[in-house]
């Protein structure tokens, strides 16, 4: 007998799995986290984690390369849409420090990796998330987390 998720679902869950896991996802984060930490001992805001997550994550890296490259910005807003949720897992399993206030906005929430979440990251690292990581120092060294490139990601290029 199906289930009520399993009568309406229109693609299989193999396929839903490789466009929304959640633990993918947790695990590409704490992976920028920890490539941030060998860089910078500092906190991180969780604006500048969705900033660098897309551009490496969805390749809009290019928009910064290619003067001729056009983006829309809905891979950007649903990313950040999903972000607070992987934020608390991370912070339930030990991953992360957090740095706010009880009325900090999410985007203003600061974070670093744990020593518990570098062991994690170091026991469970993999050829995928060194060439990961990688990308994500080769951006750090390319593309400045600022105000306008924000806006560039944000609004997209045309």
């Amino acid at each position: 007998m199906l289930s009520d998720r399993d009568e309406y679902l229109s693609v299989p869950i193999s396929i839903e799995l490789l466009f929304e896991n959640e633990k993918l996802e947790l695990m590409k984060v704490l992976c920028l986290i920890y490539s941030i930490s060998l860089k910078s001992k500092r906190y991180v805001s969780i604006s500048e984690i969705v900033f660098y997550f897309t551009l490496v994550n969805f390749n809009f890296i290019k928009i910064f390369e290619d003067i001729n490259t056009t983006t829309s910005p809905n891979l950007f807003f649903r990313f950040q849409s999903r972000i607070s949720n992987i934020i608390i897992h991370m912070n339930n399993l030990d991953f992360i420090d957090l740095k706010a206030k009880l009325s900090t906005k999410t985007d203003d929430i600061k974070i670093r990796i744990s020593n518990t979440g570098k062991e994690f990251y170091i026991e469970h690292n993999s050829v995928f998330f060194e060439e990961l990581q990688e990308k994500y120092i080769s951006t750090f060294e390319k593309v400045n987390y600022t105000f306008s490139n924000l806006k560039i990601l944000k609004e997209g290029k045309s």
